[in-house]
């Protein structure tokens, strides 16, 4: 991972001034702003009973993803915004083997536009692919995505507040550890606001968050079997967000994941664990 991310994951957590109370946010931004985003995710993956996998198997992933999101103008109810991801960059590798390249274009030149209330709430999506919300959650540090909403009224130092979005992790195991799955555990993003800090024209407030991941169960069932899959876990993260900037400028997330996979295939039945430990830092560029 790049020194700099490294340094702002730890900048984020030391920061814990005392904020003055009531602090009001609210998105205002200038039609014509743009910004580009970076946005940095690593996952360990460890496997016991796959069946084409030694136990304990470990498969490391790391994705970079530049992004640039663009103010194009005053829309009915706020700002029409355009969020374009400009590039893709992954690798994985296997515990003790070498980095090998994954090629991921799929998301490369999506775009994505919504209208952003002044509580940075997506109220409206202008365009129609399958990975909107996806694109849209850069927008949120790669966290705060759909269904995120600042509060009407002013939020006093150490107030937590329900922001009515959700933190997403994938839990993914690829056809070669001998069971593909691929699903997605959730936890209701709650932001407590820990300071806001005047620095050189701008006014940056800094969050925490803490949560469990939603208990959920899955099952699957094809020609070849069937499958069931229990997933649990938690998040954890801090977020900064400008005034000057009216963006999320810094992010540091850690989600984890413990799913237990049945499994019955054409070769027998299979009793499988999975932990997915991920890491999200994200940085603002001017």
């Amino acid at each position: 991972m790049p020194r700099n991310l490294l340094v702002l994951a730890v900048l984020l957590v030391a920061r814990a001034a005392p904020a003055q109370d009531g602090v009001t946010l609210r998105y205002a931004p200038t039609p014509g702003a743009t910004a580009r985003l970076l946005t940095e995710i690593r996952t360990t993956t460890s496997l016991t009973g796959f069946p084409a996998v030694p136990d304990g198997a470990t498969v490391i992933t790391e994705t970079r993803v530049n992004a640039t999101q663009r103010v194009l103008d005053v829309a009915p109810g706020g700002w029409l915004v355009e969020v374009v991801v400009d590039s893709v960059r992954a690798r994985r590798r296997s515990e003790g083997a070498a980095w090998v390249d994954a090629v991921d274009t799929g998301m490369v030149g999506r775009a994505a536009r919504a209208v952003i209330s002044d509580r940075f709430e997506v109220t409206g999506i202008r365009t129609t692919g399958p990975t909107d919300g996806e694109v849209l959650r850069l927008l949120g540090a790669g966290v705060a995505g759909l269904g995120f909403a600042f509060p009407v009224n002013p939020v006093p130092a150490g107030t937590t507040f329900a922001s009515g979005g959700r933190v997403y992790a994938r839990a993914h195991a690829g056809l070669e550890t001998g069971i593909a799955l691929d699903e997605t555990a959730f936890a209701d993003l709650s932001l407590t606001l820990d300071s806001a800090v005047a620095e050189g024209g701008d006014e940056l407030v800094y969050f925490h968050f803490r949560a469990p991941m939603t208990p959920r169960t899955v099952g699957r069932e094809s020609e070849d079997g069937n499958q069931v899959v229990t997933l649990s876990g938690g998040a954890a993260g801090r977020l900064v967000w400008s005034r000057a900037w009216n963006a999320f400028v810094g992010g540091a997330t850690r989600l984890r994941v413990e799913g237990t996979i049945r499994a019955r295939t054409p070769t027998g039945a299979v009793d499988a664990r999975a932990g997915w430990d991920t890491t999200i830092l994200h940085q603002l560029r001017p």
